[in-house]
């Protein structure tokens, strides 16, 4: 089965998002940064979709943005940040989800987007 994508670097929002993919039965690989991030998409694990949060520690989540592109031509990404999207943004396969969001809306959005729902 495919995993998602979860590139969020604090800690409690990762968990929470977990859980509540989790509980409709939707697995994640998590990324605290995203380094971490990049070496999942360079991987062999299949993904369904990437969640990424623009604001990693030690990176931008552009570049993770950037990189999925390239790597994994099929991936849908769902981009959240509080602040303007970028011209990425403007791609077709981008999501843009803004924070603060819900788990249960996010993971519903998720859900909708891998035809889950």
């Amino acid at each position: 089965m495919s995993s998602v994508l979860l590139a969020e670097d604090e800690f409690l929002i990762r968990a929470v998002m977990v859980d509540a993919l989790g509980a409709i039965g939707i697995p994640c690989i998590e990324a605290p940064t995203g380094q971490a991030a990049l070496d999942v998409l360079a991987g062999t694990a299949p993904l369904a979709a990437a969640i990424v949060d623009i604001g990693l520690p030690d990176m931008s989540g552009e570049k993770v943005i950037e990189a999925a592109l390239q790597r994994r031509p099929e991936l849908p990404i769902i981009r959240c940040s509080g602040g303007i999207a970028s011209d990425t943004a403007l791609n077709p396969r981008i999501h843009v989800f803004p924070k603060p969001y819900s788990a249960v809306d996010l993971s519903q959005f998720v859900a909708s987007l891998l035809g889950k729902s």
